[in-house]
């Protein structure tokens, strides 16, 4: 949805200013944006409008496959000189709605009236540029309450300074206390029967831990401020070692109070947490690293101490607790 939504919004856009040029957008974490390149504002209320009347056509949308030199030859018709330097050799994708058309890769909405909330906001960009921000929901009374999230969000960063925890890229003693309590917690979850070791920051981290000969090494290193790297490395472990780890990291994940959800992608499993406006955040990465023809499983557990202090601060979690 917020990938069509962007596109409709350019088409909103480049139906009310003509002579605009587009430089391109997509979805973005919360919802979606598109840049043009306009010399005079472009007037968010002007262009709210020209959507709901898009909207209210129930114009069809379609995605069409076209060969890389035609699509050219298309967008370069309508004005879109810019989005032609993005196109690459071969077959490319082609979003139409209405007379309409941009470079944009699918899936997309069928018709603009799928489209059932939305609000967006413009600001200036360098260069005679405006950047078009929106957010759009399956309702009303979703964007509303999504809307009002949005406005009263605090970044954790921002958070930790106003909470006093750290400021000026300087940990102050409050936030360092809380920083421990967290890792002192990850190790009694996961660092028991660990060979421990402290080593400089860099390199390949697990062909480190596997010159130890241990089958379990964990080690916690620092690579600048907010940048606490945890990894585990096991080795010569079972299938049924492996799954016991996933199954012990979603029940650790879950005493800290995340909703979590996995998802895998090749050798690699993340973890994933969203914060308070929907986003999502990588919170741990669990990788095989098995050596090819072995008959047992190497893996090993990857985390930033700080994302996830972050993300607690924002649940208003007491870290004390997890002394106990």
């Amino acid at each position: 949805m917020r990938r069509t939504a962007a596109e409709i919004a350019a088409a909103a856009v480049y139906e009310s200013y003509p002579d605009v040029e587009l430089w391109g957008g997509g979805e973005t974490p919360t919802g979606f944006s598109y840049d043009f390149y306009f010399p005079h504002p472009i007037h968010a209320h002007i262009i709210e409008e020209k959507i709901r009347q898009i909207i209210h056509e129930r114009r069809p949308i379609r995605t069409m496959e076209m060969v890389s030199f035609s699509a050219g030859e298309l967008l370069k018709s309508e004005g879109h000189h810019a989005r032609v330097s993005e196109l690459e050799e071969g077959m490319v994708e082609i979003i139409q709605i209405g007379s309409f058309h941009d470079l944009s890769p699918g899936p997309h909405l069928k018709n603009t009236a799928e489209l059932a909330a939305f609000k967006i906001s413009a600001k200036p960009l360098p260069d005679k540029g405006m950047r078009l921000t929106g957010w759009c929901h399956n309702s009303k009374s979703e964007l509303k309450e999504f809307l009002k999230k949005l406005n009263n969000y605090c970044e954790p960063e921002q958070l930790g300074e106003k909470m006093g925890l750290w400021k000026g890229g300087v940990w102050l003693s409050e936030g360092l206390k809380m920083r421990q309590h967290l890792i002192q917690f990850l190790k009694k979850q996961w660092f028991q029967d660990a060979f421990e070791i402290a080593a400089p920051a860099g390199g390949d981290r697990t062909t480190l831990h596997r010159s130890f000969e241990k089958e379990k090494v964990a080690e916690f290193w620092s690579e600048g401020f907010q940048e606490t790297h945890l990894q585990i490395s096991f080795f010569d472990q079972s299938e049924e070692d492996m799954i016991s780890c996933l199954q012990s990291i979603g029940k650790t994940l879950t005493i800290l109070g995340f909703d979590h959800s996995t998802s895998l992608k090749g050798r690699v499993t993340d973890y994933v947490v969203e914060d308070g406006i929907g986003r999502s955040h990588t919170i741990l990465q669990v990788k095989r690293t098995s050596r090819k023809g072995s008959p047992t499983v190497d893996f090993c557990i990857n985390g930033v101490v700080e994302k996830m202090l972050f993300l607690l601060l924002e649940k208003n979690l007491m870290m004390v607790e997890l002394e106990n």
